[in-house]
């Protein structure tokens, strides 16, 4: 390559390098906190029914987007809080051997939620999870999966 091929292609790879970046000034008065919410997972100090409430809150969260409702903070207009009353992560290899005939393989999720609007209870719902066959065994995250989608169809007013 002769000199000149190299400084174009050095010029080339400085122009195709350009630096990017956006500025932004705010001034506001007000705040749109008509549907905001916030998650409050209100299980017990039982280490096995906390996990089951952390991964729940994560699945709840996700399925937010189907409500109508954007996640916040405390100053949310909207409070769902929740409790995990009962788990059983039941026995997928004995789901798989029975195909989901034996209840004491089952795995099973109640959950007793709340929407408070303000500091007002505008709705309570308890919600009974359970995963009991299929030619898998089925898996906990389908457990929680339908909690959350059967909670978010409340929050919706589907139900």
């Amino acid at each position: 390559m002769n000199w000149v091929s190299k400084i174009l292609i050095v010029l080339l790879l400085i122009a195709l390098s350009a630096c990017s970046g956006v500025d932004s000034v705010t001034k506001k008065r007000w705040s749109n906190s008509e549907n905001t919410i916030s998650i409050i997972d209100m299980t017990s100090k039982d280490f096995r029914l906390m996990d089951a409430g952390s991964r729940l809150q994560r699945v709840i969260e996700g399925n937010l987007q189907t409500t109508g409702y954007i996640l916040a903070g405390k100053d949310a207009r909207y409070h769902l809080k929740y409790k995990i009353m009962e788990f059983n992560e039941g026995n997928r290899m004995a789901r798989i051997a029975t195909m989901g005939m034996s209840d004491s393989a089952k795995a099973q999720l109640r959950v007793k939620a709340a929407l408070y609007d303000r500091g007002n209870m505008v709705g309570a719902w308890e919600v009974d999870s359970w995963v009991s066959g299929g030619v898998t065994g089925g898996s906990e995250d389908n457990l929680y999966e339908s909690a959350a989608k059967e909670i978010a169809g409340h929050l919706r007013g589907d139900k």
